[in-house]
């Protein structure tokens, strides 16, 4: 396989799991959550600690009982 041919191939195969991604993450219920800084922004996010889906924004409250750790 030449390289444009594996890169081809390797871009279908992202493709693929990111659907399968998205698939699992809009099947959970995201019932446990922790914050984390967006790596893209370094904004907190809520995040789903099994799917690990960016879901929100923190509370104020939330984001201060974190920040205390």
């Amino acid at each position: 396989m030449e390289k444009t041919g594996k890169v081809k191939f390797i871009n279908e195969e992202i493709k693929k799991l990111e659907k399968l991604k998205n698939e699992i993450q809009d099947g959970c219920t995201h019932k446990e959550t922790y914050i984390k800084f967006s790596d893209r922004v370094g904004t907190p996010k809520t995040v789903c600690s099994n799917c690990e889906k960016e879901i929100g924004y923190p509370t104020k409250e939330k984001l201060d009982k974190f920040l205390q750790k």
